[in-house]
């Protein structure tokens, strides 16, 4: 027993929040409870599991007989459960007094169930940074589980990477755990009998202890492994021959702590793993590490420098602003909770926990940016934290900085609502009101992606999978490109700038359309009665197409943040006559297109956020009714402008295939516009929102039910799974 290789085998669980109920549903059958009850059949296979808290709520309002096998297996000993942060944040990506809070209520929520408090803790997509050992510590954690590029990183050698090591910061020791890539990749994609070979191999090379981590939902919830996983007995064999292997021992990562020292102690640089580094990058930078990386092999190949977690913040504005925002959130929550312990408050905080879920802050084939749902369901629970906060607060507005671009943009906050105005385009990025936790301008815009020119190259050469995986194909989703429809390379069409309330655009002629939605304006903010009104002007070398052009925008806001409009003033500078159009676009985010209760109206037409309408004239007014995120939008419109409706979507790339994803809807108003020599014309855009109070359903646990053996899923239900 003693020169047995021992064997830790993780799985890692979660479900966003925000995720749909089927999706919950759907994953469990399919993977979790299936995985757990092969545990459950064999006695002499030892893991660890993870389960995020929203997942883990859900389980025991909705499948308690998955919790009950849980118990039974920690009981015997059989299995460990981790700790983690609560809502799966990305543990740097939040204030310190957070990621502690998660990561304790996960651990007491955890012994609560069980009757064993967790040892270890699932550090979030593996993003590391030097400081996290201190953090850890404070929070209760004796060791975490980081992917084999850490520790290459680092300057180790594969070879060495069979045992575990230990780290610190600031005299907090942290054990770690590197976990193989090799394995991440045979598992379960590949036979078993790979899986035993790489195995022994490891052991014939003297390592000691060899970590398999990775995620629940590859065991039946990616396409074609519950044909392969469940139906055609892979894990049964998996199990079997692990129970039969001479060489080896299955071990959970606690009693692998307890038995097993560490080897040597480590200091890694920041980072993850090595894919989630690519998907930080933009498109051009990721083919360039994509091209050195293939000309070094082996363990050289990880020494290519990658950017950290954060470089998502960098590539995606939308991500930094929610992020920003959650950042305000948490300062002045902490700052009310010192006096105040009320069950309001504490339910903000789990508001604000909740509003920090990694998915929604970054974009790979398993990150939630892209899906309105889930930024909505982040943006939801962040204006529900600060409804709390507004209720004693004094309307004011400021200019601040406060996404950290080097830009100062302009913040107003009122009882009822927010408008933050950003001067690149002079246009409103964030619109909140508060009664319906809405940020009505929750909008992603059109970027190139390096899986972009994947599929160009793929559909070029005919090599498009098209509609889902079968249960028989046995394809990683990095082996294959899929989509869901065909004509996907038509959509991908790109935005200059983020989307977002009156952008300004004009035309002359038959001419290409002069965007000014990426130029920084002046901003001066002036102080009217009951108003905030902030003066902005593009820079005039943008209108240099256009002799004699000037452009005034005022915006106002009102109304404790309900109202917010827009004037703007076309004057003619110059010695001839100028011939325009004019064109102000606004973004409005719903959760999705196929909404029955969402609905556009201009004047006496009618539409839907996924169906195009183009060019009503005379319209004054424009009613925009979401159903599911409870708000109205009024629009009112002088002089009568030409109106259009465009839905917007982007293409990304998920674990189903590349598909379309409906993102937000354009409403762009249009003047013709004739403006004499010094002379002037005026156009005006007035908005009014109001928002239906809604609180979400609390999931009340149901009684423990009796263990019962999964049924088999039907091979047509797709479960969206974000991990």
């Amino acid at each position: 027993m003693a020169d047995r290789l021992r064997l830790a085998l993780v799985f890692h669980q979660h479900q966003p929040a925000g995720n749909f109920p089927h999706v919950f549903a759907d994953v469990a059958e399919r993977a979790y409870a299936p995985l757990v009850a092969a545990l459950y059949r064999h006695p002499e296979v030892k893991a660890t599991l993870h389960f995020s808290g929203p997942l883990l709520d859900w389980l025991e309002g909705n499948r308690p007989d998955v919790i009950g096998d849980l118990a039974d297996l920690v009981k015997r000993g059989q299995i460990e459960l981790l700790s983690g942060g609560y809502h799966e944040p990305i543990l740097v990506g939040v204030p310190r007094r957070d990621a502690v809070g998660q990561i304790r209520a996960l651990t007491d929520r955890v012994a609560a169930i069980f009757g064993r408090r967790p040892l270890g803790a699932w550090l979030t997509e593996r993003v590391w940074e030097p400081h996290l050992p201190s953090i850890l510590a404070e929070a209760g954690v004796a060791y975490t589980i980081l992917d084999e590029d850490h520790f290459l990183q680092a300057g180790l050698r594969r070879d060495e990477l069979g045992e575990s090591f230990i780290t610190e910061d600031q005299g907090f020791p942290l054990v770690l755990y590197p976990a193989s890539t090799r394995l991440r990749y045979l598992i379960p994609f590949r036979d078993v009998g790979q899986t035993m070979k790489e195995l022994r191999e490891r052991h014939a090379a003297g390592a000691k202890l060899v970590v398999y981590a990775d995620d629940g939902e590859k065991f039946g919830a990616w396409p074609g492994t519950f044909q392969r996983v469940h139906k055609d007995g892979w894990l049964e064999d998996f199990f079997t021959q692990l129970a039969q292997a001479d060489f080896l021992e299955t071990t959970t990562l606690e009693d692998a702590w307890i038995f097993q020292k560490p080897s040597r102690r480590v200091y890694l640089p920041g980072g993850t793993y090595h894919e989630m580094g690519e998907w930080s990058l933009e498109a051009s930078a990721a083919r360039r590490f994509t091209q050195a990386r293939n000309a070094l092999k082996d363990d050289l190949a990880s020494l290519v420098a990658l950017p950290p977690w954060r470089n998502f913040l960098a590539k995606y504005p939308e991500a930094n602003a929610l992020h920003k925002r959650m950042l305000i959130v948490s300062e002045e929550l902490a700052r009310r909770s010192i006096l105040d312990a009320s069950p309001e408050v504490r339910q903000a905080q789990q508001n604000l926990w909740r509003a920090q879920t990694n998915d929604v802050y970054w974009h790979g084939v398993f990150g939630g940016l892209y899906l309105p749902h889930l930024r909505a369901d982040a943006y939801g629970a962040l204006l529900r934290a600060e409804r709390l906060l507004a209720e004693r607060r004094v309307a004011a507005g400021e200019q601040r900085d406060y996404d950290v671009d080097g830009l100062d943009e302009y913040l107003f906050r009122g009882n009822a609502g927010a408008v933050f105005v950003h001067i690149h385009g002079g246009s409103i990025i964030e619109w909140d009101i508060y009664a319906s936790a809405t940020n009505l301008i929750d909008t992603l815009a059109r970027r190139p992606e390096n899986e972009h020119e994947m599929l160009r190259r793929a559909e070029k050469a005919g090599k498009v999978k098209i509609g889902k995986a079968s249960e028989k194909d046995s394809k990683s989703i990095h082996e294959v490109v899929r989509a869901k429809e065909r004509g996907l390379v038509k959509l991908l069409e790109y935005d200059d700038a983020r989307r977002a309330f009156f952008q300004d655009s004009f035309r002359v002629g038959r001419a290409d359309p002069v965007s000014l939605h990426a130029l920084p304006y002046q901003l001066t903010p002036q102080r009217e009665a009951r108003t905030v009104s902030l003066i902005l002007e593009p820079p005039a070398k943008s209108l240099a197409s256009v002799p004699g052009l000037g452009i005034r925008k005022d915006i106002r806001i009102a109304d404790e943040g309900l109202a917010a409009g827009v004037r703007y003033r076309l004057r003619n500078e110059g010695e001839e006559t100028i011939e325009l159009t004019f064109t102000s676009a606004s973004n409005v985010a719903f959760v999705g297109e196929a909404n029955a209760g969402d609905l556009i109206t201009l004047g006496a037409r009618k539409t839907t956020p996924g169906k195009a309408l183009e060019g009503v004239r005379n319209v004054t007014e424009i009613a925009v009714h979401s159903e599911a995120r409870h708000f109205d939008i009024t629009f009112a419109v002088d002089p009568p402008a030409e109106t259009s409706v465009q839905p917007i979507y982007a293409v990304a790339n998920s674990e189903e295939g590349f598909e379309r994803l409906y993102e937000q809807t354009e409403i762009a108003c249009s003047w013709n516009v004739t403006i004499e020599p010094d002379s002037h014309v005026d156009l005006e855009i007035r908005a009014t929102a109001v928002g239906q109070l809604v609180e979400p359903e609390l999931i009340k646990p149901a009684a423990r039910r009796k263990r019962t053996a999964p049924a088999a899923a039907s091979p047509d239900t797709v479960a969206r799974s974000k991990r």
